[in-house]
């Protein structure tokens, strides 16, 4: 019996040339497939995770703001209410004295508590930001500042401003708020300004005259809480699909600028 011909062993090796190259080339495709299948679980992984972890800052700044609004309503209500009540209650014990020169101390006492609690009841949960809005709101914030420490703290806007909604302007002020509160307590600065602008995007730029300082390692730093502050400032610009940028120079002083979409 005559074996396989020239030809038909050429067609052989022919075909198992080609069943390898499908091989191959099945084998390569089910490759990037199955990389591409993994990018894309991996991808989706991280979304659900940030979109939990921003889900689980909006809940702690909610919380946080909720219980800032239910402390200032019973500072100005409850506290505030029964101290107005001894402020009234000395007043007419005065008018009955022979001397009411000698509770004039204890009134001015009564109405230095019921300002400095009027002036914590504010910033727990600013009335003029519900009211009027986040530029007014930051004007009366360097106002009182100034006001408390005596240093020049200014505030300027450029451009027009429409309302946002009302967690973003709080988000807003509270970052304005960290970040001033924490020049004033830490920068050792001889002036503060505050600058808002807006257009296609709004800018809040903080600056100071102090000694500066260094974020990565503030933002690393949870002795005594001290990088709390920051913490909660960068959480709530992720939120605002916003970003910070920091300039700071030691002994030459600092720039915070927050930038987010309008």
């Amino acid at each position: 019996m005559a074996g396989p011909s020239e030809y038909q062993i050429g067609l052989l090796i022919a075909a198992g040339t080609v069943g390898m190259l499908l091989l191959a080339i099945a084998i390569i495709l089910f490759m990037v497939f199955y990389q591409k299948r993994m990018i894309e679980e991996q991808y989706n992984r991280q979304k659900l995770e940030l979109a939990y972890q921003q889900k689980m800052m909006d809940a702690a700044l909610e919380s946080q703001e909720s219980e800032r609004k239910r402390v200032a309503g019973d500072l100005h209500d409850s506290l505030g209410g029964m101290l107005s009540a001894v402020r009234v209650g000395i007043t007419t014990l005065a008018r009955q004295l022979p001397n009411p020169q000698v509770l004039e101390q204890q009134k001015y006492m009564i109405d230095e508590t019921i300002n400095t609690l009027r002036s914590i009841s504010r910033d727990l949960m600013p009335s003029t930001l519900e009211k009027f809005g986040l530029v007014h709101a930051l004007r009366e914030l360097c106002e009182q500042l100034h006001k408390t420490t005596m240093m020049p703290i200014t505030f300027n806007e450029h451009g027009e401003f429409e309302r946002l909604a009302p967690k973003k302007e709080l988000m807003v002020f509270r970052i304005a708020q960290e970040l001033t509160n924490n020049a004033v307590k830490h920068a050792q600065a001889r002036s503060i300004n505050v600058i808002l602008s807006g257009s296609s995007k709004l800018e809040m730029a903080i600056e100071d005259d102090g000694v500066g300082f260094d974020a990565e390692a503030q933002r690393t730093d949870r002795k005594f809480g001290k990088g709390l502050g920051l913490f909660n400032i960068e959480n709530r610009a992720r939120l605002l699909n916003g970003k910070l940028e920091y300039t700071s120079t030691r002994e030459k002083g600092s720039k915070i600028i927050l930038t987010m979409p309008l």
